[in-house]
């Protein structure tokens, strides 16, 4: 009894797959059981390079195989991922037999994300509804054809270095003089790489007489955001001259693990006097960086600062030492005794005396002496 039972079930879920599809008539093509493809493109790879960050994005396509409709789910069964995120476009599809459609998997994170970071991703498509009849009340077996997707997420490495020199000065040689340059160089980029330091216009220098003892580049191995030891190239100025020279050398850092990265680069000036000739002042100013002309510039203005004060005080002295001597210069009258005549005595006139006491008020006012007490006013 409990061997026709299972019998029963079989056929029955069997006619409830099969019928509805040689219903369709002889045109229909396809499998006559639910089942559902899925395809995506290439695994995917994330630039986080901070000046060209963009999401990584994959697309994938479901397709319906059958000869009926049906309703296709698209869920995330593996991501681990914490500094990235992974999202679906969409994650449900109706679909005509023999129809298809596409989704975007997107993967947004930051920038500046290690290269070694990487993930792996499981999606599954899964038929939920086939020819309206719904796929999650049925058993499961093998008249359901789900289909999953494997793949691996990773990021794109990226170059970027800084070339680091503490002494950036104007270097003054006399012939067959040797000069050191110490230098440090910083992997700024997300992944370990053999960043190269070299003299970038070798040719120029060469041909102008320069060697090199130890050779014109270095190399070294430096980690993830990791700083390189002290390292030193070294330049020999020509041996015979018959004038002075003044060329620049070119220091260049370059990454090795990418290609299109931009380049750092130091300039220094190499001046070198030719036996015989002198090194003046005036022959060199135009190897006067600009923070020397700042520091010249401000001592100037503090010179003619001082002048100024000086001229200010000079003035307001010699304001205050006219005025005291003016003022000494004016004269107080002084009591007049009149002699007494008796009274049979005509006396002279009163009048004549006073007249001739003020006549120097009659003349023309002298106003020079005024005028000089003003004159710097």
């Amino acid at each position: 009894m409990a061997r026709f039972g299972r019998a029963f079930t079989a056929l029955l879920v069997l006619t409830l797959f099969v019928l509805p599809a040689l219903s369709t008539g002889a045109a229909a093509q396809g499998s006559p059981l639910p089942a559902v493809e899925l395809d995506c493109g290439s695994d995917p790879v994330m630039n986080v390079h901070p000046n060209f960050y963009e999401d990584a994005v994959l697309v994938c396509t479901v397709t319906n195989p059958t000869s009926a409709s049906e309703v296709v789910k698209v869920d995330k069964i593996e991501w681990d991922g914490v500094n990235v995120e992974m999202t679906l476009s969409e994650d449900e599809f109706t679909l005509a037999a023999g129809d298809e459609e596409s989704f975007n998997i997107v993967f947004s994170g930051q920038t500046r994300l290690p290269a070694s970071l990487t993930h792996e991703f499981e999606i599954e498509a899964k038929v939920t509804s086939w020819n309206g009849l719904p796929y999650g009340e049925l058993p499961d077996g093998p008249w359901v054809v789900n289909q999953s997707y494997l793949g691996d997420f990773s990021i794109a490495s990226y170059g970027m270095v800084e070339l680091i020199m503490s002494d950036k000065t104007t270097r003054e040689l006399s012939t067959s003089e040797e000069v050191d340059f110490t230098f440090q160089f910083t992997n700024k980029g997300n992944d370990d790489d053999n960043i190269v330091i070299r003299i970038a216009n070798e040719a120029d220098l060469v041909a102008a007489g320069f060697s090199f003892p130890a050779g014109t580049f270095v190399s070294e191995e430096v980690a993830y955001q990791g700083t390189s030891s002290l390292r030193t190239l070294t330049v020999r100025s020509p041996s015979d001259l018959a004038e002075d020279i003044r060329l620049p050398v070119l220091f260049q850092a370059e990454s090795s693990v990418d290609s299109s990265a931009a380049s750092s680069e130091i300039t220094v000036q190499l001046n070198v006097v030719a036996p015989g000739q002198s090194s003046s002042l005036g022959g060199n100013l135009e190897e006067i960086d600009k923070d020397q002309v700042l520091q010249y510039a401000a001592i100037a203005g503090g010179v003619i600062l001082v002048l100024l004060l000086v001229v200010v005080l000079a003035k307001a002295t010699k304001r205050s030492s006219r005025g005291t001597a003016a003022a000494s210069a004016i004269q107080v009258p002084v009591a007049i005794d009149l002699p007494e005549y008796p009274a049979s005595v005509e006396s002279p006139a009163l009048d004549d005396d006073l007249d001739d006491f003020f006549s120097d008020l009659d003349g023309p006012s002298k106003a020079d002496e005024f005028d000089d007490m003003f004159d710097d006013l």
